[in-house]
């Protein structure tokens, strides 16, 4: 970025004989202008540490709605008192039922407030006007508060005075206007030295603001001075800094969206050109051939099953990126789940003469989960194993607590995954071997889904494996007591 030489710009030396009053003119626009920044950061602020609280607030709020309590009030005093606000808990249809700096006696229904009606259709409600009970200005911020299955049960508000964010910009104001006197006086004594120090700061701002809004983010401010000016420089170099890690986050999404579509179309046009091949060879003629016709229907349903299975484990993912925060844990028991999963897969299992040794104790500790989680983790781990196992080879099913976590473990004696690929096991489409995955049937999501399903109950899975060996596959999830 060039930095600007005062002692050269021909617009300092044109403007300098009257630079006494110029001055006085560019030092108040300068601190108009720094005002307007600061005022719309302040009010910005405001605003969020409003919703902020609010968002605090919404845990405590529900359980108070949903099951009422004697000491809301004193519980919203301290906490209106902690994070000066005042702070309002209304009931659906209006009743106010606590609030932090007034007695809750005589209140008048407040359903008909502006913040509240502008939050019961858009969540959150924001509204300044004068405050009857308080007798005083006030912002006011509304956040809607429902029960987990989405029923609303009312109003939790937060609200700040108005005059104590003036107040704050007055002062902001009056510093910015002694600033400015002084600098005048100053000027007038030491004249270059100021203007230099002055100008270069606010150039350099002003290049960094046009390069963002020309959409380059990386440029900032070098010269960061102890006052309002390098504040606002260092704000905008902090703003520079989250907009870059912002487009940053949207580049790597946007990369793997691209990556995520470019897979799909391989795997899916894969089984369609290899049946789509089948059923034209068939139709020219080879249906009438009965060494290959069998043998080309065979393909055919290998590879329609391959789409269906893709396609369901697709769905699947899906269905689990969309709803893995509103899961409802619960406690329950690895020993049912393993009971009923081993049941499921027996086909599967004998087919291969595959021996399965359980470890899991009659009365293994509960764990926070969901069964139809829990179950679908387990499948997809054991039938995993099974893929990649020899026949005759064995599977271990284990179950341990040990302290706060309950570990679930499937190890096989299979081939095993060698080390550099590892650390991306868990990817989606991510294969080991692609051809030979291909051939078992994976559609390489399996994993996937595991450590999507485990991290939406708060645990975690890992992968230990030695190639010839085998692999163990750990899931830890909360226990229960």
């Amino acid at each position: 970025m060039p930095r600007l030489n005062a002692f050269r710009s021909r617009f300092f030396w044109k403007n300098y004989s009257a630079f006494a009053l110029l001055f006085l003119i560019t030092a108040v626009l300068i601190s108009w202008i720094v005002f307007i920044k600061v005022d719309a950061t302040i009010n910005g602020f405001t605003l969020e540490n409003l919703r902020s609280k609010a968002e605090f607030l919404v845990p405590m709020a529900r359980t108070t709605l949903q099951n009422g309590s004697s000491e809301a009030q004193g519980l919203l005093a301290e906490l209106g008192k902690s994070t000066q606000t005042r702070i309002t808990l209304i009931k659906e249809g209006g009743q106010v039922i606590a609030d932090s700096d007034f007695p809750i006696a005589g209140m008048e229904n407040h359903w008909s407030r502006p913040e509240v009606q502008e939050a019961l259709s858009q969540t959150f409600g924001l509204s300044e006007r004068f405050s009857v009970t308080s007798q005083r200005p006030l912002i006011y911020l509304a956040r809607t508060v429902s029960d987990p299955k989405g029923q609303r049960l009312g109003v939790v508000r937060v609200s700040l005075s108005v005059e104590k964010l003036h107040s704050n910009i007055i002062g902001l104001a009056a510093a910015l206007a002694t600033i400015t006197f002084l600098g005048v006086l100053i000027a007038l004594a030491l004249g270059w030295a100021l203007a230099q120090r002055v100008s270069i700061p606010i150039w350099e701002m002003v290049q960094v603001a046009e390069a963002m809004r020309d959409g380059k983010y990386t440029q900032r401010v070098r010269t960061i001075t102890d006052d309002e000016v390098g504040r606002l420089g260092d704000t905008l170099n902090r703003l520079g800094s989250e907009l870059t890690g912002k487009i940053s986050e949207l580049q790597r999404l946007e990369t793997v969206r691209r990556d995520f579509v470019a897979n799909v179309s391989h795997e899916i046009k894969t089984p369609l050109t290899s049946i789509k091949g089948y059923v034209e060879t068939l139709l020219g003629g080879a249906i009438n051939d009965p060494d290959n016709r069998l043998r080309f229907l065979e393909k055919i349903e290998r590879n329609s099953e391959r789409l269906t299975n893709l396609v369901q484990d697709l769905l699947s993912l899906a269905k689990i990126e969309a709803t893995e925060d509103t899961l409802k844990l619960t406690a329950i028991a690895w020993t049912d789940v393993v009971t009923s999963v081993i049941a499921r897969n027996e086909d599967v299992l004998h087919q291969k003469n595959l021996r399965v040794k359980l470890d899991v104790p009659p009365m293994a500790a509960r764990v926070l989960g969901d069964r139809e989680a829990m179950t679908q983790v387990l499948d997809n781990l054991l039938t995993n194993a099974a893929k990649y196992t020899a026949d005759g080879g064995l599977i271990t099913v284990a179950v341990a607590s040990r302290g706060m976590w309950t570990k679930l473990e499937v190890a096989d004696t299979g081939i095993g995954i060698p080390a550099e690929h590892l650390h991306r096991i868990f990817e989606r489409f991510y294969r080991v071997d692609k051809a030979r995955s291909r051939e078992l049937g994976g559609t390489g999501l399996g994993l996937s889904i595991v450590k999507h399903l485990v991290s939406a109950m708060g645990g975690e899975v890992h992968v230990e494996s030695t190639v010839g060996i085998g692999s163990r596959f750990t899931v830890k999830l909360r226990a229960d007591y």
